[in-house]
């Protein structure tokens, strides 16, 4: 427990030596459409999220803000300039519906000089928290210069304490928590938990082709893929030793292997969320191209020349086919960077529909489902898909579309659009 505590009290002390702690208020935030979560240009601000459980009663949500993103004013002193965050969080209850409306709230405000303003601030935010509880927490920072606010949805899983956020994972070379689920490459990195484990970790290793969602419209069943792992290993573990993943894949590491849940880190790649090679470029054209067409595109001899030749077809013309790839590839990158689960982003439902439709135009949200609605016909009709949360031992970020035959015309309209050189709008 003393080395826990000696990791987490640098980032206490990294949010106190650039902010001041003002209030902390319960709160009702009123929101309507969301659709900005998903859309880049739509905030400027980028915050990042973790939760971890730091006793039976507590929970940090952690987070991390890129001080550049923020909008500087005048302070008390000459010269001095200002930026100002608050964080308003609160917490439902999903497993008592007779709970208050909400089990936790709060308000923090921070303020950050300029001249201390490094390319990150981490602070941690105390949350009360029960045993076998499971929350929706949301989670609205806002640039109070720039009158500007993100809003995040997540979940609190106290349910088992073998499941994810029982674990913080610290990036080696950063001395910092990881805020996604996945390592860059083969990264080193360390597991810390705030309960005594035991000294061996059980490891599954999953690493064979992750297959892609069904189409919209497909009532197929979809491909079980976490039976049977690759590779089973056994491996010591305490809170100082120092971990790889050395290949592309899924780990799922269990403390209790008669408890499904436990902590699931994925490689998926030295560059991931990010795609750069010609192989990984490829894969996502698994959306617009028969399985004939992909067959020979992934055993070409020439994967570069393949992909090129497949973007100038389609374009017609090497500034088009630029554009194409540039809307395309921003579409996956941002797959893998809202979406990630027990998959890539873009192997997602959700980063499936991103991918072809765009980021949706409206976006609202309960604790069991996520609806997107798009418009057409300058908004006179519209088309929804709706995603249902179904968190999993392997990702508490399992979102799962809602099938339906009726989606076929659209799925083929879009990827018509595409096959002939033309960016998918549904507008």
């Amino acid at each position: 427990m003393m080395r826990l505590y000696r990791f987490l009290l640098p980032l206490l002390l990294v949010a106190t030596a650039c902010s001041s702690l003002r209030v902390r208020e319960p709160v009702v935030p009123a929101v309507v459409n969301l659709s900005n979560i998903y859309n880049p240009s739509g905030v400027r601000l980028h915050p990042a999220y973790t939760v971890y459980h730091d006793n039976p009663g507590m929970s940090l949500l952690i987070v991390k803000i890129f001080p550049v993103e923020l909008l500087y004013s005048g302070g008390i002193e000459p010269d001095q300039l200002i930026g100002q965050v608050r964080i308003t969080y609160y917490l439902n209850d999903l497993t008592d519906p007779d709970s208050p409306v909400h089990a936790d709230s709060g308000a923090y405000t921070y303020n950050i000089r300029r001249e201390d303003a490094q390319r990150r601030f981490i602070t941690q935010i105390p949350m009360r928290t029960g045993a076998g509880k499971f929350y929706q927490l949301t989670v609205i920072t806002r640039d109070q210069v720039r009158r500007e606010e993100n809003i995040t949805y997540l979940y609190v899983d106290r349910r088992s304490e073998f499941s994810e956020q029982n674990y913080m994972i610290i990036d080696v070379n950063e001395n910092i928590p990881f805020f996604q689920p996945y390592v860059v490459g083969n990264a080193p990195f360390m597991i810390r938990s705030a309960v005594d484990r035991n000294d061996t970790v059980h490891v599954s290793y999953y690493g064979q082709e992750i297959p892609l969602p069904r189409p919209s419209f497909s009532l197929a069943r979809e491909d079980e893929y976490f039976r049977n792992p690759d590779s089973l290993w056994a491996l010591s573990f305490n809170s100082d030793k120092i971990y790889r993943m050395n290949y592309k894949g899924i780990y799922h590491f269990q403390f209790d292997t008669a408890i499904e849940t436990g902590l699931t880190l994925f490689n998926f790649g030295p560059s991931y969320p990010h795609i750069q090679y010609a192989e990984e470029l490829i894969d996502p054209l698994a959306y617009l191209t028969t399985s004939v067409e992909y067959a020979e595109m992934k055993g070409a001899q020439n994967l570069k020349l393949a992909l090129d030749d497949f973007w100038l077809d389609k374009a017609g013309n090497a500034e088009r086919a630029r554009e194409l790839i540039r809307v395309y590839y921003n579409r996956v990158y941002y797959s893998n960077y809202y979406f990630t689960a027990a998959k890539p982003g873009w192997k997602t439902d959700r980063g499936m529909i991103y991918i072809i439709y765009g980021p949706p135009q409206r976006v609202t949200t309960t604790a069991n489902q996520e609806k997107w609605i798009y418009y057409k016909n300058n908004f006179t009709t519209s088309v929804t898909f709706t995603f249902d949360i179904i968190p999993t031992a392997y990702s508490l970020n399992n979102y799962v579309l809602q099938r339906s035959e009726n989606y076929d015309a659209y799925w083929r309209e879009a990827v018509d659009t595409w096959r002939r050189g033309n960016i998918y709008l549904i507008n």
